[in-house]
């Protein structure tokens, strides 16, 4: 693979062109929201989720501000967005994991579906330590990101101290998260159903298009604890608990600095699998041991033990399970279900999770390993983009020559982590 990173010109051409699209992209969007109609509170502008979709996610926003703030200029909102999805909270405090292009969320909030990866709190640390925003700015979030946590706690923590999930809440649409085997009336029962009902009525259709197809998948939610969300819980309580140093808030900072060691030790007790030296979801008979990108939070958050870091740096390493040609797949290549060309979140190589191991090899000072890794995803995201000219929602861990089957155009959206965040993080310009 050619090492595009290396030629400073072309790293700029790159995101340049990514800066491009994600423009274009941004005007659209303001359109569509604008069609849209009125929205239920003022909104600010906001970046595109990428490809064609009207609509808005957490992970997607939080992942925008962080390339967003590596763009020249200011030119990008990285604030904005943030902004908006803490104005759409609920009474209690609650940010949903998705919204219409209007700002109404899509599914039933009391289902696990609409529990996002909660990053707010990451997202406001990482933009106060570089300089883009300041102490007033962490006053004026701070009570808001603690009521949001505190909202996802009452709501889907679990009395083992983990917390239970759902394959689109997660974002990682159709990985299974099951015991393998599984018959779909074994792996639905006793989960909170997936209905129409759980849609708000404006987005029903999707229920009646494609996703009545999946009703069964998509009741495998609280039967399992979850690791991924765990761990983010986890980094949301680390985060919280450094947000209130600065803002010398003692007592606060305490008490979430002993929510994270609560949750470290739950995921360590219950979801790491010794057999296999990863990190993965409990479900009721114990470990479930299938490796997918879940595991990688464990490292940014800080739930690893620092006795088994090695050996989860090791599997990432590993050419038979993350350590692809271009990393890391979302779904280890050792699994059977494995599916880098055809399969959505089955195998491929997917910004958020890929730039969260890379974030979490860095917190660990692997940060050789990192940047090498970040490299490696960069010329594939590259070379695709001297081939077919545009940004792509998620590449194959196995090949950069074509994009793979299931895989958005015009993705930026969280696609220009690799064109935009890489060069700036790594010091390629």
């Amino acid at each position: 693979m050619k090492d595009y990173a290396s030629d400073k010109s072309f790293v700029k051409r790159y995101r340049d062109a990514a800066l491009e699209i994600a423009r274009r992209k941004m005007a659209e969007t303001a359109r569509l929201q604008a069609e849209a109609g009125e929205p239920p509170v003022p909104m600010k502008p906001r970046l595109s989720t990428g490809g064609h979709f009207s609509g808005f996610f957490l992970w997607d926003t939080v992942f925008g501000a962080m390339w967003a703030r590596h763009a020249p200029g200011g030119e990008f909102p990285v604030t904005g967005p943030l902004d908006n999805l803490l104005a759409l909270a609920e009474p209690d405090g609650f940010v949903a994991r998705q919204y219409d292009a209007r700002g109404v969320e899509v599914w039933d909030s009391r289902h696990p579906v609409a529990f996002a990866p909660p990053l707010l709190s990451w997202a406001e640390l990482t933009l106060f330590r570089e300089g883009i925003t300041g102490r007033a700015r962490l006053l004026e979030t701070w009570p808001k990101l603690v009521r949001h946590h505190e909202a996802c706690a009452r709501r889907f923590r679990r009395p083992d101290g983990l917390y239970a999930g759902d394959h689109f809440g997660c974002g990682m649409d159709d990985i299974p998260r099951y015991p393998r085997g599984m018959s779909p009336e074994e792996y639905s029962r006793g989960g909170v159903r997936m209905t129409a009902e759980i849609l708000e009525p404006g987005s029903r259709g999707m229920w009646d298009s494609w996703l009545h197809e999946r009703g069964a998948f998509l009741s495998w939610n609280v039967q399992a604890g979850w690791v991924d969300l765990t761990s983010q819980m986890a980094l949301d309580a680390m985060c919280l608990a450094m947000i209130a140093r600065e803002l010398r808030f003692g007592e606060e900072s305490a008490a979430f600095d002993a929510e994270h060691a609560a949750l470290r030790a739950a995921v360590n007790e219950l979801c790491w699998d010794e057999a296999g030296g990863w990190y993965c979801d409990r479900g009721p008979d114990g470990v479930i041991p299938r490796h997918c990108a879940a595991g990688f939070w464990a490292l940014l958050s800080r739930t690893a033990s620092e006795e088994r870091v090695p050996r989860v740096v090791a599997a990432l390493k590993d050419p038979a399970r993350f350590g692809r040609p271009v990393p890391f797949p979302a779904l280890s290549a050792a699994d059977p279900d494995y599916d880098p060309e055809n399969g959505y979140w089955l195998g491929a190589s997917w910004p958020p999770t890929t730039y969260a191991a890379i974030r979490g090899l860095v917190e660990w000072g692997e940060t050789d390993f990192a940047e090498e890794s970040a490299r490696r995803w960069y010329n594939a995201n590259a070379e695709l983009w001297v081939r077919t000219g545009t940004v792509w929602e998620n590449v194959s861990p196995e090949q950069c020559e074509r994009p793979k089957n299931r895989s958005g155009f015009d993705f930026c959206g969280w696609g220009a982590l690799a064109p935009v965040a890489m060069p700036a993080e790594f010091g390629w310009l």
